[in-house]
């Protein structure tokens, strides 16, 4: 086995405390921690297990931090499908939500808003799609709305419907 040639001193261990404490995103304390716990000799099996990772991971982590110190362990992501509509739009699809139901614009047989009706509005008045249905989730809860489960039953979707282009005052 070879050795490990990777060790913190007393003065970068304080700057990766110092760094777990201050972050807020779980998978940055993840990289900090687990190169903390590399740079302190602690086992890679040790560090698998309470960082709940994989080795090569561990190894890439390190490798970034060597090259570009606790910079290359922050996390970048930055949330960017919330923006995809702007906060008037935001504020006017809350008002639609609460003014209209699926079965009012055609959208479907249902009197209460669903994911994938919700996806079908959306895109219909601001051509915006989100890759996951947490963002549609997200979108109803703060608009003031719960979730709904579709039926259990199948119901084909026409291929292109056009909603109505509303305006609000």
């Amino acid at each position: 086995m070879a050795k490990r040639q990777f060790e913190l001193n007393a003065t970068e261990m304080g700057e990766f405390r110092q760094a777990e404490q201050q972050t807020r995103d779980v998978h940055e304390l993840k990289r900090l921690q687990a190169v903390r716990l590399y740079g302190s000799r602690v086992s890679m099996r040790e560090i698998v297990n309470l960082v709940a990772c994989g080795e090569s991971s561990v190894r890439q982590w390190v490798q970034g931090y060597q090259q570009n110190g606790l910079g290359a362990l922050r996390s970048h992501w930055r949330g960017g499908n919330a923006h995809k509509l702007s906060q008037q739009q935001r504020a006017e699809l809350r008002q639609r939500l609460r003014q209209y139901c699926p079965l009012d614009l055609h959208i479907s047989q249902g009197q209460f808003w669903t994911v994938s009706d919700l996806r079908i509005a959306v895109q219909g008045w601001y051509g915006v799609s989100y890759h996951s249905d947490d963002s549609y989730l997200n979108l109803l809860h703060s608009s003031g709305l719960s979730y709904q489960r579709a039926s259990g039953s199948i119901v084909r979707a026409p291929a292109k419907r056009r909603l109505p282009n509303l305006k609000l005052s």
